[in-house]
């Protein structure tokens, strides 16, 4: 957050030059507890309520002391209440005379609100960690009104109710009714650097992936218990950062965001790595075993299938491991970490887009026959429909969600057409260049047979694009 701004807001009819000289010193600025020499009183006492002290003071009137009443305390709860609702962080002030680093016979001053706004697209960033099924929970030690004005600020609950919790007496709560607490609450106010770890492993104890995110001495417990600490670069202790999992190096909270996006997209392609190749190979499997059990010879020579797995699995898969985040990879629900990274749903998809594929293949297979008979001219067919098909579904792999069909469009991914547009003239070189034809057992390619290869091809690749379910929305 932003230095703060402070306010000072006198709430007894002291001095006045007391009070101008206490501003011009710096202290509600600084916030800082010292000897004052130079000044009618010599010890200053800041707390979060000094009023509640006993044999507090009001002031002085006429050269007499008169001790501060019910009614006066009454208002200044009040009125601490009312700043704290501003999001002030709230600290009374009072004098006295120094006695063996004690201060008896306070004098009442005044209230000091100190304001540190929240930095500029906080709001905003908390509502994007929502949207990517990211609960967030704020942690503090300030009173209960001025936690929950600045969780208002921040949107911490997004829609729903904010909950916050007073965390004073939170050790006399059972372990079990502490995680079902800390499920629905947005806010724990008054938090001692015990109760950060408590809080910890409530969640965790609910079953939540925790990140915690801290810069003290004190936060070292919490952030080496989470399952990910995240801690400050720049303005965060050596402590913090030695037990944390990831440290921040520009403190920038926006800079999460962007690993939460990153994070999820190296998974992802991940996937759509195994995707694409399960799926192609599947589909050479299944042109072969389809084609000999159906009596129609064997579609592809052995140099063929070399060729195939050379061309297709190297290049557009490590590709496809290069794809930038897909726009909706922040609106998607985090995974579950024991998830397998195949699931069950996955190999019937792959299942059918090899089917796809092979019907594709064998299509043009099966024209290449009735037009030239068994022979080179019917494999050359075989072979440059699923080369060009697979090639095709590399591009298919891309998501599960957006595709040619959506209105929402994929990021451009330069590696992967890169990929595709070397492939495919190696590809086409095996029926243009005669070493090559010699080598894989190819023909050269006439008009007619070029379209039922497209046509071979590119079915498939259409059919794969209109299968894809509607992306997830906001």
């Amino acid at each position: 957050m932003h230095d703060p701004v402070t306010r000072f807001r006198p709430f007894l009819n002291t001095d006045p030059p007391a009070l101008a000289d206490l501003w011009n010193r710096g202290l509600p600025e600084h916030c800082v507890v010292r000897p004052l020499s130079v000044h009618e009183f010599d010890a200053l006492v800041i707390g979060t309520l000094p009023f509640e002290r006993e044999g507090l003071i009001a002031a002085e009137r006429d050269g007499a002391r008169v001790e501060i009443d019910e009614d006066t305390r009454a208002n200044a709860r009040a009125e601490n209440e009312r700043m704290a609702g501003e999001a002030l962080r709230v600290l009374g002030v009072a004098y006295g005379e120094a006695r063996d680093d004690t201060a008896d016979d306070l004098v009442w001053l005044g209230l000091v609100g100190m304001a540190d706004p929240l930095r500029p697209g906080t709001p905003e960033l908390i509502a994007t960690f929502h949207r990517a099924g990211i609960k967030t929970v704020m942690i503090t030690g300030d009173q209960s009104a001025t936690a929950y004005a600045i969780g208002r600020q921040l949107g911490l609950s997004g829609e729903e109710r904010l909950e916050i919790l007073d965390s004073s007496q939170i050790e006399r709560i059972e372990p079990e009714l502490l995680s079902a607490l800390a499920q629905k609450v947005d806010i724990f106010s008054r938090v001692s650097p015990a109760n950060k770890l408590q809080i910890v492993q409530g969640l965790q104890r609910a079953g939540k992936v925790v990140a915690m995110t801290g810069d003290g001495i004190n936060d070292g417990p919490a952030l080496k218990a989470a399952d990910i600490g995240v801690a400050m670069g720049n303005g965060g202790t050596e402590v913090a950062r030695s037990v944390a999992d990831v440290v921040l190096r520009d403190d920038e909270l926006q800079t999460m965001i962007l690993a939460v996006s990153q994070g999820r997209a190296i998974y992802a392609n991940i996937r759509k790595s195994i995707h694409y190749l399960v799926s192609s190979n599947l589909s050479e499997i299944g042109v072969t075993f389809m084609a000999v059990a159906g009596g129609l010879g064997q579609p592809l020579n052995t140099m063929q299938l070399l060729w195939i797995n050379l061309l297709t699995d190297v290049l557009p898969a490590l590709a496809l491991s290069m794809d930038p985040p897909e726009p909706d990879v922040l609106r998607r629900p985090p995974r579950d970490p024991h998830e397998a990274i195949i699931r069950r749903q996955d190999f019937a998809r792959y299942g059918l887009e090899a089917a796809a594929l092979t019907a594709g293949t064998l299509g043009a297979y099966g024209y290449g026959l009735m037009r030239h008979g068994p022979g080179a001219n019917a494999s050359t067919l075989a072979f440059m429909t699923l080369t060009l098909g697979q090639l095709l579904h590399a591009r298919a792999c891309r998501s599960d969600n957006l595709g040619l069909f959506s209105h929402e469009r994929l990021p451009e991914n330069r590696w992967l057409s890169g990929a595709l547009l070397a492939s495919g003239a190696l590809q086409l070189a095996t029926v243009l260049l005669p070493p090559l034809r010699g080598l894989l057992g190819t023909t050269a390619i006439v008009p007619g047979d070029a379209l039922a290869v497209a046509a071979g091809a590119g079915l498939p690749y259409l059919l794969i694009e209109a299968m894809k379910r509607s992306p997830t929305k906001d």
